[in-house]
């Protein structure tokens, strides 16, 4: 039986009235219809706080020493990353103050209570759930009576980047695009982006992939008003790994217009290395630690494990093998190869509803928020539930 002493304690949740759309600003309407926010908000310890910065903060060093040997070692092939991308990766990632990385998210499980936290992946190209961070939060924060805190500087951190960013570029007002696939939510995501930019002095335009121009002799451009306006950056919410295996001629000529220092894009091509899981083995054969856990290319000794596709996302095509818990979701990854990660359980409240932690990343650790969901593989189903510093 499991004790309940295990489980996140009632007292620990402070419940906020519902929001109407008139007091919510409209980056966040769209959320609203999918009744995707809680309206609850769930209170961590300091001490709790301050495992996760310091583990995510360890955690993106020990990516970056990673990173260091693999591009050394003439390994990026084994990342099944190909060839003709590989001048780009290393050219982005020798040249990071023009091509800083932006921010992602690790994925942590654990840490509340007495349990340890372990990273299990780091969300570092087409990281979302930037305006529940950022605005939603801030929202809930203010409806609780006293002076709350919460650990939330994204935004500003966000804006740090940009400034800095800003300053290498030639001209006063710089022009950053944004751009998806045209998804609602991706939208939201970027749009996110482009305020904070706006913020900072640069000229900011929204445009879906297929309305950008890409010329490995003048950058990347797109037309408004029949003239075409050369972009300066680039943010894209459209993976790497989309590029290599779908629109492999897009990938070839970013890497152009990149190594040519004609735009700068965003996320950086260095983040397909750490998108990738494979790179979470590589991680624990070269960098073995007790904060990121422990990857296999093959199927371990382990008794209790879970499988990931290499490039998966939204917890698609999970399997966790457990002696208490066998789970398997299902997705569009199912055809990928696949990783093996030791099994570490999430947090679970009283009514068995499980919390997974994502810690934010700048330059360093910025903002933390929870997901939530009735199964413990935590999915585009779950609901988004803010917290409060107890």
């Amino acid at each position: 039986m499991e004790n309940r002493l295990d489980h996140l304690e009632d007292s620990r949740f402070k419940e906020i009235k519902r929001l109407k759309k008139k007091h919510v600003p409209h980056h966040l309407h769209w959320f609203l219809n999918e009744d995707y926010f809680s309206e609850e908000l769930l209170g961590i310890y300091k001490h709790e706080l301050n495992k996760y910065t310091r583990i995510s903060n360890e955690a993106f060093s020990v990516f970056e020493k990673a990173t260091d040997k693999i591009i050394n070692d003439n390994k990026l092939g084994d990342l099944d990353i190909p060839e003709f991308f590989h001048k780009c990766i290393i050219h982005t990632w020798q040249n990071r103050t023009k091509n800083p990385f932006l921010y992602g998210r690790f994925d942590i499980n654990g840490g509340i209570k007495h349990n340890d936290p372990h990273i299990i992946e780091f969300n570092a190209d087409t990281c979302s759930t930037l305006p529940e961070t950022i605005h939603w939060q801030k929202i809930q924060q203010e409806q609780l009576k006293g002076n709350v805190e919460q650990f939330n500087n994204l935004e500003k951190d966000i804006g740090n980047t940009l400034h800095t960013l800003k300053n290498s570029i030639n001209h006063p007002n710089p022009f950053l695009l944004g751009s998806s696939f045209g998804y609602k939510e991706d939208i939201l995501n970027v749009n996110c982006i482009l305020d904070i930019a706006y913020n900072q002095g640069y000229k900011s335009f929204y445009v879906n992939l297929e309305e950008v121009i890409f010329s490995q002799e003048q950058g990347i451009l797109y037309e408004i008003n029949g003239e075409y306006q050369i972009v300066d950056v680039w943010f894209k919410m459209i993976p790497w790994d989309w590029m290599f295996n779908e629109e492999p001629q897009l990938a070839k000529d970013l890497s152009g217009i990149i190594c040519n220092d004609l735009c700068t894009v965003l996320n950086p091509a260095y983040t397909a290395i750490w998108q990738n899981k494979k790179f979470l083995a590589y991680i624990s054969k070269y960098f073995p630690n007790n904060i990121i856990a422990e990857t296999h290319l093959e199927k371990p000794l382990l008794n209790e494990y879970v499988t990931k596709p290499y490039y998966g996302r939204l917890g698609e095509n999970i399997s966790i093998l457990s002696s208490k818990i066998k789970e398997q979701s299902a997705g569009d990854y199912g055809a990928q190869k696949m990783i093996h990660q030791k099994y570490f359980p999430l947090e679970k409240d009283l009514e068995n509803y499980y919390y997974q932690v994502g810690m934010f990343y700048t330059n360093k650790a910025s903002a933390l928020n929870f997901r939530t969901q009735e199964k413990p593989i935590i999915t585009d189903d779950c609901e988004f539930m803010s917290h409060y510093i107890i």
